[in-house]
Order: C-alpha cells, then sequence, then structure tokens
C-alpha cells in the first residue's frame, strides 16, 4: 500500500482522523510538525498524548532539544528511515503533520546527499542576523519567501547549500497519496480559538516559563506560535490577555497559509471535516479506491 499523508490546519482533526485509519490499515504513523519534534514542546505544540495514540507507535516526537537545531534535509533522512523500518515489519505508513514545507521535500523526493554542513561557514553564519543572512541570499539571485525572513536556521540552511553548489534537485515520488483536511472556516478559528483556551488551562504558560528560565529567549520555542507570544508577559511588557489574543490571532493566520500551502501539491485529495467519522470514512474509500 502507498504510504498515506494527512496534511492540515492546526485543530482540524488530523491525529483523532490519522489514529483510526492506523487502526483500520495496521499502519503505524510518522510525525510531520517541527514543533512536535522537541522535548519541551507539550502544550504548546498540541502535543499528541498517550491517551490519543491509543496505542499505535508514534515516530519523530520528542527526538530533540528545544534548544536544538532541526532541518529540513534531517527530517527527510529520519523519516525515510522510519518508512524503512515500519514497513519492514510488514505495516503500513501513515505520515500526519501541518509542517508542508517537511512534506513538500519528502514526497518530491529532494537530494540533498551532498549539501553537507560546513562547520566554519555554519559558525560564521550562526553570529549574522537575519537581515544579513537576507543579504547573501539576495546577493546570489535567491527570492526570499516572506515567512522565511525571520527564520534563522532556514536562512542559514539555504546559504548552505548555495555555498555548496549543490541545489537540491527533486523527483515527484508518486509512492504516497495526501489527503489535505479542510473545514469551514468560522468552525475552524472557533476550534483553534477554544485550543489555545484548553493550552492555558493545561500550564501553558508555567511550561513557556520554564523554557524561558532553562534557555532563555534563544529557543526554537520562541520561534512557535503559542510560545513566542507569551514571551513579552513574561518580560512585563504585555498583559496576559493581551499575549492569549495574539496566540489566537497568529495560529488562525497560521492555519489560513497551511491551507494556502495545499496548493503546492497538485494530486492532493481535499476533504471536508464536517465531523471526524465522515471524513475518515471518505479517506478510506479514497485509499481503498486508489490501492486497488
Amino acid at each position: 500500500m502507498k504510504n498515506i499523508i494527512i496534511y492540515g490546519p492546526t485543530a482540524v482533526g488530523k491525529t483523532a482522523i490519522s489514529v483510526m485509519l492506523a487502526k483500520k490499515l495496521n499502519a503505524e504513523i510518522i510525525s510531520c510538525d517541527s514543533m512536535q519534534i522537541y522535548t519541551d514542546l507539550n502544550i504548546g505544540s498540541a502535543k499528541v498524548t498517550q491517551e490519543e495514540m491509543q496505542g499505535i507507535p508514534h515516530y519523530q516526537i520528542n527526538i530533540r532539544q528545544s534548544n536544538q537545531n532541526y532541518s529540513v534535509f534531517e527530517y527527510v533522512n529520519d523519516c525515510k528511515k522510519c518508512i524503512e523500518e515500519i514497513k519492514s515489519r510488514g505495516k503500513n505508513v501513515i505520515i500526519v503533520g501541518g509542517t508542508g514545507l517537511y512534506i513538500k521535500a519528502l514526497t518530491e523526493n529532494y537530494n540533498y546527499a551532498n549539501a553537507n554542513v560546513d562547520k566554519t561557514l555554519r559558525n560564521q553564519l550562526e553570529n549574522l542576523d537575519t537581515t544579513e543572512l537576507c543579504e547573501i541570499i539576495k546577493e546570489n539571485g535567491i527570492q526570499i519567501k516572506q515567512d522565511d525572513k525571520n527564520n534563522k536556521p532556514r536562512l542559514i540552511r539555504q546559504i548552505e547549500i548555495i555555498k555548496s553548489g549543490n541545489i537540491p534537485t527533486k523527483n515527484i515520488d508518486d509512492n504516497y497519496i495526501i489527503f489535505g483536511l479542510i473545514s469551514n472556516r468560522e468552525a475552524l478559528y472557533n476550534r483553534i480559538n477554544a485550543r489555545v483556551d484548553k493550552m492555558l488551562d493545561m500550564g501553558l504558560v508555567e511550561e513557556t516559563k520554564s523554557i524561558y528560565t532553562k534557555y532563555g529567549e534563544d529557543n526554537q520555542c520562541f520561534k512557535a506560535i503559542g510560545y513566542k507570544e507569551l514571551l513579552p508577559f513574561l518580560k512585563n511588557e504585555a498583559t496576559l490577555s493581551e499575549c492569549v489574543d495574539k496566540i489566537k490571532q497568529h495560529s488562525r493566520n497560521y492555519a489560513k497559509r497551511q491551507i494556502t500551502f495545499m496548493n503546492q501539491f497538485p494530486s492532493i485529495i481535499r476533504i471536508e471535516v464536517e465531523n471526524i467519522q465522515t471524513a475518515y470514512d471518505q479517506i478510506l474509500g479514497k485509499i481503498e479506491e486508489k490501492n486497488d
């Protein structure tokens, strides 16, 4: 059976649907979430819990400390190793998450083989700010995506690839079926707002404060929605209510970008999530149809 990918915006129902499918299809799940890889980021990343897993093994979760970088290159390599290991045991694979760039790199089979890390160059780039990094990229005639302009690890990796002279090539891999979960915008936004309120009840402020105390603000955590908005509160620069409003706003904006990113996948099968069971039934039917 082809590898199944469940992609969609935050709070749309990816976790519940993927676990239902895994039970039915004798599958195990690989996370495709750029924040759930970090051990310290639990509440704010909406990390899948043991209860939600319902006994289904999950991979690519809690594999890095939040003061460590993790690139797209590393994700693709690690994900492919997980796929091979799962398949070797006669199981099927379901990849679940909302990090579209990871999915794009994986399914378009980018070749990063020669784009190795030059430690001397990496150290030099680490000492530059994002504005200086952007200038280097522009000097090489490459346009920078708006979302990348303040993402220092991504800018550094892009420069490393440019300097290596080995720009990744891509070949579309047809061994994947990609499902894009969508929802009525108002209903989705209401679920997002409710999820943020639940995170606060679960201790999001305390979790963020713990990471801030442990690592300071130069941490992967404070690039992520749900954490970075609380930084002004921790520094007594804004009220908690103001910061929470920002979390909800930025989460809704991010969900919109995730939906727009679906256009990057021409063969994506869009599934309207009115309720979990109906969406599950539709996906299962499409999978059976595709694998006939």
